[in-house]
């Protein structure tokens, strides 16, 4: 869905930046409930390979990765 008030250039950044709203909303609050951080990851993962189903799964998890922990990884 576009929004007028934007151009039509804009519009994929917009569409990039609600998806990693919902990625990192998605799994901050399973976090945030309790649940196991790997599955707060795998959700979030379902999140955004809803929105971009071309992306490859391991190439999913490593953006997901990267949003939801930044570039620490143990």
């Amino acid at each position: 869905m576009t929004d007028p008030r934007f151009s039509e250039a804009e519009q994929p950044i917009l569409d990039a930046i609600a998806c990693r709203d919902a990625v990192q909303r998605c799994y901050s609050g399973l976090c945030r409930c309790g649940q196991p951080e790997r599955y707060a990851l795998e959700a979030a993962v379902t999140v955004y390979r809803y929105h971009h189903p071309d992306i490859p799964p391991a190439q999913a998890e490593t953006i997901v990765s990267h949003w939801v922990a930044g570039s620490v990884r143990h």
